[in-house]
């Protein structure tokens, strides 16, 4: 279709075919047209017709300005009553308990209380706090005896 359209319009027409402007039809309406009378339009008429238009723009500026305000608005209420239905919401599936006997109570037991004694045997020690130097010397054997070693 373009091959077509491009082959009878000029680049120079700005793409009006001029075949198409001087067909039978288009002539009788170009005449039509120029056959009506010429009428002027009395001041008062355009007087009236720019008040109305007057109205009609403020009614829509008006209804701009309520979108413009009401829009972000109701999306907020939205969102907020999203939120509240999401966090207040009761949790429709009730909360399984562990049972109190068992292979699952033992080691849920043993890991609680592991994790209680490392929390406790680690408390208020930094990396940083820790010397090696007690380490790394033989302890002198004047401060142990042999009582001591044995009721390890």
């Amino acid at each position: 279709m373009y091959k077509e359209m491009k082959g009878k319009m000029d680049p120079k027409d700005n793409g009006i075919d001029e075949s198409r402007l001087k067909s039978a039809p288009q002539l009788a309406i170009r005449d039509l047209v120029r056959g009506l009378p010429e009428e002027t339009v009395s001041m008062a008429w355009r007087s009236s017709l720019n008040e109305q238009l007057l109205v009609v723009a403020a009614k829509q500026r008006k209804k701009r300005r309520i979108l413009w305000f009401s829009g972000p608005a109701v999306g907020i209420s939205l969102a907020t009553a999203l939120a509240f239905v999401v966090l207040f919401q009761p949790s429709s599936h009730p909360t399984v308990k562990a049972p109190e006997y068992g292979i699952e109570s033992a080691i849920l037991n043993d890991h609680h209380s592991s994790t209680l004694s490392n929390e406790v045997s680690t408390a208020g020690l930094n990396s940083t706090e820790v010397s090696t130097e007690a380490n790394e010397s033989d302890p002198v054997d004047g401060l142990w005896n042999e009582a001591d070693v044995e009721s390890l």
